[in-house]
């Protein structure tokens, strides 16, 4: 629903202005019934309340244009399920779902775009909202738009896989912060060496701030999950066994220290 405006501005109102204070109209001589001036402060008001009504009116007819255009491109010409056959009005379809799952437009071509470079069978937006609910059924709590705005190849992954590493996530963090890791890291899906990335990533983060524990290592890794793809397989900690958080990538250092704030801070 819209917002709601107090009706500052009524029938009543007016009539009352144009027929002056009682006992005396409009077109008394003695000037008695004049019409009072409507004051800078109200005249400011009513102007700013109707700039407010016509942007909350503005909004609301953009947003049904958006609907009714969203609704007719999910519908093919003739009216069945699946692609149009024309690659431009399929990839629309595909953009205006995700954008209807709450991604901003940007992504939401991205994300049509990736999808459909990966396997034409993307482009059909009724297939793709069938497995995009699978998905979202198989990792309770987690923002599944947000993770297939993240890596969009999480649509074609096993949902048994998927929640065989959910069980092992829960094992190695807290059960509430693992939603939140697998939206930012969705990677962790097609992971094949979990277990022991975590224990690399452990051993770097403690190579890099020895005061560090295991615990507060993986505190840290809850915090900044994909530390688990960055770190790691830096060459840097091939060739040392104390690294200086200067020699890490910017990017890197940034994580890192986000990560470990409030050991390091």
């Amino acid at each position: 629903m819209g917002r709601h405006f107090s009706r500052r501005w009524s029938s009543g109102d007016i009539s009352a202005r144009a027929a002056g204070p009682r006992g005396g109209g409009a077109g008394s001589g003695d000037g008695d019934g004049a019409r009072p001036r409507v004051s800078d402060e109200e005249l400011r008001a009513a102007i700013r309340e109707c700039r407010e009504l016509l942007e909350e009116a503005t909004r609301l007819a953009g947003e049904q244009a958006r609907a009714e255009l969203a609704a007719s491109f999910l519908r093919t010409p003739d009216g069945s399920s699946g692609t149009t056959g024309d690659l431009a009005v399929d990839m629309a379809r595909v953009q205006l779902f995700f954008q209807g799952k709450g991604m901003r437009p940007w992504e939401a071509e991205a994300t049509s775009r990736t999808l459909v470079e990966l396997d034409s069978i993307y482009g059909d937006v009724e297939l793709l909202a069938v497995k995009f609910d699978r998905l979202a059924r198989t990792l309770p709590d987690v923002d599944v738009k947000a993770m297939v705005a993240a890596d969009p190849s999480v649509m074609s992954t096993n949902l048994e896989r998927n929640v065989e590493v959910m069980l092992r996530l829960f094992d190695l963090f807290p059960r509430r912060k693992v939603p939140r890791i697998l939206a930012e890291a969705p990677r962790l899906l097609t992971c094949d060496d979990l277990e022991d990335r975590v224990r690399r990533t452990v051993e770097c983060i403690r190579r890099v701030y020895p005061k560090e524990t295991d615990e507060s290592c993986l505190y840290a890794l809850s915090e900044e999950p994909t530390l688990l793809f960055h770190l790691p397989d830096l060459k840097i900690f091939e060739e040392r066994n104390r690294v200086d958080i200067a020699e890490l990538p910017m990017t890197v250092q940034e994580q890192l220290v986000f990560a470990t704030r409030n050991e390091n801070e």
